[in-house]
C-alpha cells in the first residue's frame, strides 16, 4: 500500500503488485505462477502485512524523549586535545556527545553538548508513522561529535513488543523515564577501536559504556483535525526537565566476590602475573582512565526527607586493602593481587590460590529499582524448573522409558503452583511496583498472563495421557516462550557485573553477568538464581575474537561466589560460602567503620581426595579431518589436574575404555558440603593432528559422585553407572560421552582404605587402566549388515561435481565401506548391494529368549534410536 509521506491525511496513494522471493547461494529461482489479465487481484487478501497486522492503520506519533547521560568514556585523544591540556593547563571533558535516534527508516538527532560526560539534552526526537508500526525496534545510539567521523558511544535497542500490549487489556508503547544501560567495548579508548562493532549495537557489549535517560510515548492522530502536522519529517523538540525523584530512590548498593579457584588459564598469558578485577557500571575501574566528576552527588538524609542521590564519582582502587573517605565510609577493593600463574599441564596454567582466597568489594548508587529485578527472578526461576522439566519428559520419550505422562502432569504441576506464588507475590508489592506507567501496566500484564497459564496448566495436565503425551508437550513448550519473554525487563536498573582477567595491565578475556542473578532478597523467590552460591564462570575473548573457532577455547575457568545487595542488608553477604574459613580483614582506618569486610578468606578445612574418571566411549563427534573422521582424545580437568586419554585413530566414535585416576586432590570446606555440592569436571575433547597442535571439537561438564571416608562403598550409589553427557562446540551439539566420575575422600587410612580398582588383567595396553568391572557395560558381538541402494540429490563439492562417490558406515569403531560408484551421473546405483561388520557393543537384556528374526529386528530399532548409532560419511574420488 502506498502513501504520501508528505501528507498523511491524504490516505491510501495506491498499490504496488510484485514477487519477492529469499533464495539461498546456488538455489534455483522458481518463476511466479503468471495469472491471466482478466483475472480480478485479490488485494486485501494479498497485503504484505504480518499476521495481527490489520488492513487498514492508523496514524500515530511517537516521541522518544532523551534527558541525559551519565558516565561516558573518554572519546577524544587528538594531538590538539593533548597540546591544549600540557601547555594551556585545560583539562576539558574530551567528548561531544548527542544522542541519535533511528525508527521506521527515520532518523532524527539531539543538539550536540560540547565537552561533557554527564551532559543534559531535555529534548524529544518524533517520528509520525503508521500503527501499529511494522518496524518493531527503535535503535536509540549516544555518539561522539568530530570534526572527521562521528563515532558511537554506546547503542540501545528498545522492543516495541515489550513496552506495549496488543490485547483487550493492552496498552500503547510506554516506557519510562527510566535509565537504560549501554555496553560496548573497553573504556580504554584508542585511535583505532578493533572492537568499535559492540558500540554499534553488533555482539555482546563487554563494558559498561554509559547510561541514558529517556522515555518513549505514542499518540494516536487524528487525521481529519485540521491542526495535525501532515507532514511524516522527523521533528525535534525541547522537553521541560524531570525532576531527581521521578526515576526512583537512591540506594547504596555493596557487591562482593570471592575467588576460590583460578584453573585453565591459556598458556599464552601464562609467563606474566593476573589478576582479575569486577566492575557494576563506572564503579570498580582501575586502569581505562575514567573521567572523574567535580564532585559527588551524594547527599545525607535528613529526617524523612530526600534520600542518597546517585554518587557519580568514579572510584578507583590501586590497593588492596580498606580504605576510608571522609566520611569514614567504606571504599572499594575491586580487583585482586597480581599473583604468576603455574603450570597445569603444557597446555594450560592455574592461580596457586589453595587455602587463601582472594575477596573484592565495591560500593555503588543506582536507583532502587529492584522490584523489576525481582519479578524477572521470579519468572525466570519459573522457567528454569520448567526448560528442566521438560527435558525430563524428551528424554523419557526418546529413551522409551514407562510413564512420561507422570512427568509431565509433575511439570504442569509444579508451574501451576509457580504462577499462584508469582500472583501472590506480586499482590503484596502492587503498591510498589514502581512510578512509571510501564511499570503498573506491564504488572498487570505479567499478573494477567500468569494467572492465565496456571489455571491452562491445570485444565492440560487433567488431560494428559500416555497417547495425548507429544501433543501437549509442545503445548506446554509455548508456554515457556511466552514466560521467557515475560521475564525480560525492559527498563534496566543496575548496571551487569564484567570480571575481567588482566594481565600486564591490560584486559585479556572477561565474563558479563547479570546482575538480576546476584541479586539479593529476604524473599527466596526473588533471590537471584547465582546469588550467594558458588558458581563456574568461563572467560572468554572479547568482541570478534570470542566467536567462532576462537572463542571455542577457555581463556579460564573460574569457581567465584558474587553477593549483591542493599548496603544496609550485607550482614548475610558471606553466608553462602563453603564454612571453614576465617576472615583476613585489612587494619581499619576510621572508627566509623563498623564492620570491614575481608580482603581475603583463609580456610583451615582441607579435605583429600582421589578422583577416578571413567572415560569409555564417546559417539557421533565432529569430523574435523579432511577424511571425514577424526584422530580423537578427551583431557579431562579437575581443580588444578588434569589428565588425557589415548588418541584413537580415525574414529568418530571412539571407545577409550580408560581409567583416569587423580591423586591427591585437595579441596578446602567441610565434608558434608563437598559431599553434596562438589566442584564440576570439565572434559574437553580434541583431535590429534600430526602437524600443529589439537583442534578442539567440543566441551562438556559432569559432576562427580561423591564418597566421604565414613561411607560404605556400595549400592545404590556406587560403583557409579556410566552416563551420557552432551558435548558442545560453541552453541552447536558436537557428540555425547559416554562416562562416570567418582570422587572418593582420603582418610587417615590413606589409599589403603579407598575401594580396590577391578579390572581385567589381561590387558595388553600397557599402563593405560581399563573401566573396572561392574562400571563397564557388558559386551556382547553384533553383526550389522547393511544394504547399499544408490545415492540421490549429491550437492557440489568445491563447485565440482560428484562424480565418483563413496559411502563409508561406522559404528562402536569398526565400519565397512561400499563400493565405488563408478559414474554418479550415469547410474547412481552400488554395484555390491549387501555388506557387513561386526561390532562389540553393550549386551541387550530384552534379546534373550527371541528368534534371530526377533533380535534382528530389535537390534536395528536400538540402533535407529542411536543406542549404538550409526555414522554415514559418504566420500568421492575426482577422476584423474
Amino acid at each position: 500500500m502506498l502513501s504520501d509521506p508528505d501528507d498523511i491525511t491524504a490516505g491510501c496513494k495506491g498499490y504496488i503488485k510484485c514477487d519477492i522471493a529469499v533464495v539461498g547461494k546456488g538455489d534455483n529461482i522458481k518463476t511466479p505462477h503468471k495469472a491471466n489479465e482478466t483475472d480480478e487481484d485479490d488485494i486485501e487478501g494479498n497485503l504484505l502485512l504480518p499476521e495481527g497486522v490489520p488492513l487498514e492503520r492508523q496514524w500515530a506519533r511517537f516521541y522518544v524523549k532523551i534527558y541525559r547521560a551519565e558516565g561516558l568514556p573518554k572519546m577524544n585523544t587528538s594531538i590538539m586535545a593533548n597540546v591544549k591540556k600540557a601547555f594551556i593547563g585545560e583539562n576539558r571533558d574530551l567528548v561531544d556527545p548527542y544522542v541519535q535516534v533511528v525508527f521506521a527508516g527515520q532518523r532524527g538527532k539531539t543538539s550536540v553538548q560540547k565537552s561533557s560526560y554527564e551532559p543534559i539534552w531535555n529534548e524529544q526526537v518524533v517520528f509520525t508513522e503508521m500503527f501499529p508500526p511494522l518496524c518493531k525496534r527503535i535503535k536509540v545510539q549516544i555518539r561522539d561529535s568530530d570534526k572527521v567521523n562521528d563515532v558511537a558511544i554506546g547503542t540501545h535497542f528498545i522492543d516495541l513488543r515489550k513496552i506495549a500490549n496488543d490485547g483487550d487489556k493492552g496498552f500503547l508503547p510506554t516506557m519510562g523515564p527510566a535509565w537504560v544501560n549501554m555496553y560496548g567495548s573497553t573504556r580504554h579508548y584508542t585511535l583505532i577501536d578493533e572492537h568499535q562493532d559492540l558500540n554499534e549495537g553488533l555482539g555482546e557489549g563487554v563494558s559498561f559504556r554509559a547510561r541514558l535517560l529517556i522515555s518513549v510515548a505514542v499518540e494516536i492522530l487524528d487525521t481529519t483535525s485540521t491542526e495535525i502536522v501532515s507532514s511524516t519529517e522527523v521533528q525535534v523538540e525541547p522537553v521541560s526537565n524531570i525532576s531527581e525523584s521521578a526515576t526512583g530512590k537512591i540506594e547504596e548498593f555493596f557487591l562482593f566476590g570471592s575467588f576460590l579457584e583460578a584453573t585453565m588459564i591459556d598458556r599464552k598469558i601464562g609467563d606474566k602475573p593476573i589478576s582479575f578485577e569486577v566492575t557494576i557500571g563506572n564503579y570498580g575501574n582501575q586502569i581505562d582512565g575514567v573521567s572523574k566528576p567535580t564532585a559527588a552527588k551524594k547527599k545525607k538524609k535528613e529526617g524523612g526527607g530526600e534520600s542518597d542521590e546517585e554518587e557519580s564519582e568514579l572510584i578507583q582502587q590501586n590497593s588492596s586493602e580498606d580504605e576510608a573517605d571522609d566520611d569514614g565510609d567504606l571504599v572499594s577493593v575491586s580487583s585482586t593481587p597480581p599473583m604468576k600463574p603455574v603450570i597445569t599441564d603444557r597446555n594450560y596454567f592455574h592461580l596457586p590460590y589453595f587455602e587463601k582466597k582472594p575477596c573484592i568489594y565495591i560500593k555503588s548508587w543506582w536507583q532502587d529499582q529492584r522490584r523489576r529485578l525481582y519479578n524477572s527472578n521470579i519468572m525466570d526461576k519459573i522457567a528454569d524448573k520448567m526448560e528442566e522439566g521438560l527435558n525430563d519428559v524428551q528424554e523419557v520419550i526418546k529413551t522409551e522409558k514407562a510413564y512420561p505422562e507422570r512427568r509431565l502432569r509433575g511439570v504442569l504441576e509444579e508451574l501451576s503452583t509457580g504462577c499462584n506464588r508469582f500472583v501472590t507475590l506480586a499482590n503484596k508489592d502492587q503498591n510498589q511496583a514502581g512510578r512509571t506507567k510501564l511499570d503498573k501496566e506491564r504488572l498487570k500484564s505479567c499478573m494477567r498472563e500468569m494467572e492465565s497459564m496456571g489455571q491452562q496448566a491445570k485444565l492440560i495436565r487433567s488431560q494428559v495421557k500416555r497417547n495425548t503425551v507429544r501433543d501437549k508437550l509442545k503445548m506446554v513448550q509455548n508456554f515457556l516462550h511466552r514466560l521467557r519473554f515475560l521475564a525480560d525487563e525492559p527498563q534496566h536498573s543496575i548496571p551487569d557485573v564484567f570480571v575481567w582477567m588482566m594481565s600486564n595491565n591490560k584486559r585479556v578475556a572477561y565474563a558479563r553477568i547479570p546482575s538480576k542473578d546476584i541479586l539479593y532478597s529476604i524473599v527466596d523467590e526473588e533471590t537471584g538464581k547465582d546469588c550467594g552460591k558458588v558458581k563456574a564462570v568461563f572467560l572468554r575473548l572479547p568482541g570478534k575474537k570470542g566467536f567462532g573457532p576462537a572463542g571455542w577455547t577457555v581463556q579460564a575457568k573460574m569457581e567465584i561466589y558474587l553477593w549483591l545487595g542493599l548496603n544496609k542488608q550485607r550482614k548475610d553477604f558471606l553466608s553462602g560460602l563453603p564454612n571453614g574459613f576465617e576472615e583476613n580483614k585489612a587494619p581499619r582506618t576510621s572508627p566509623c567503620l563498623q564492620s570491614v569486610p575481608p580482603v581475603s578468606l583463609v580456610y583451615n578445612m582441607k579435605q583429600v581426595f582421589q578422583l577416578r574418571a571413567h572415560m569409555y566411549q564417546a559417539r557421533s563427534l565432529f569430523a574435523a579431518d579432511s577424511s571425514g573422521l577424526s584422530d580423537p582424545f578427551a583431557r579431562v580437568f579437575f581443580s588444578t589436574h588434569s589428565q588425557v586419554t589415548e588418541v584413537l585413530s580415525e574414529t568418530l566414535c571412539p571407545t577409550w575404555d580408560q581409567l583416569l585416576v587423580f591423586e591427591d586432590v585437595e579441596l578446602f570446606g567441610e565434608a558434608g558440603e563437598l559431599r553434596d555440592d562438589p566442584p564440576i569436571i570439565v572434559v574437553e575433547v580434541y583431535d590429534q593432528d600430526t602437524v600443529g597442535k589439537a583442534e578442539f571439537i567440543g566441551r562438556t561438564f559432569a559432576k562427580p559422585i561423591t564418597k566421604m571416608c565414613d561411607e560404605h562403598y556400595g549400592p545404590p550409589r556406587f560403583p557409579p553407572q556410566l552416563e551420557y553427557y552432551q558435548i558442545y562446540r560453541g552453541n552447536s551439539t558436537a557428540g555425547d560421552l559416554l562416562a562416570a566420575f567418582e570422587l572418593l575422600q582420603i582418610g587417615q587410612g590413606g589409599r589403603a582404605e579407598l575401594p580396590p580398582i577391578d579390572g581385567p588383567t589381561d590387558s595388553e595396553r600397557g599402563p593405560i587402566l581399563p573401566v573396572p568391572m561392574g562400571i563397564r557395560p557388558i559386551l556382547s558381538r553384533y553383526r550389522i549388515e547393511v544394504l547399499f541402494w544408490g545415492l540421490r540429490d549429491l550437492k557440489r563439492v568445491n563447485l565440482a561435481l560428484v562424480d565418483r562417490p563413496r559411502v563409508d558406515i561406522e559404528c562402536a569403531g569398526r565400519g565397512v565401506q561400499s563400493a565405488l560408484i563408478q559414474n554418479y551421473k550415469k547410474n547412481p546405483n552400488f554395484s555390491t548391494l549387501v555388506k557387513w561388520f561386526e561390532v562389540v557393543s553393550r549386551t541387550w537384556s530384552n534379546l534373550d529368549g527371541l528368534s534371530d528374526s526377533e533380535r534382528q529386528q530389535i537390534l536395528y530399532i536400538k540402533s535407529a534410536k542411536i543406542k549404538c548409532p550409526l555414522t554415514v560419511n559418504c566420500v568421492y574420488f575426482q577422476q584423474t
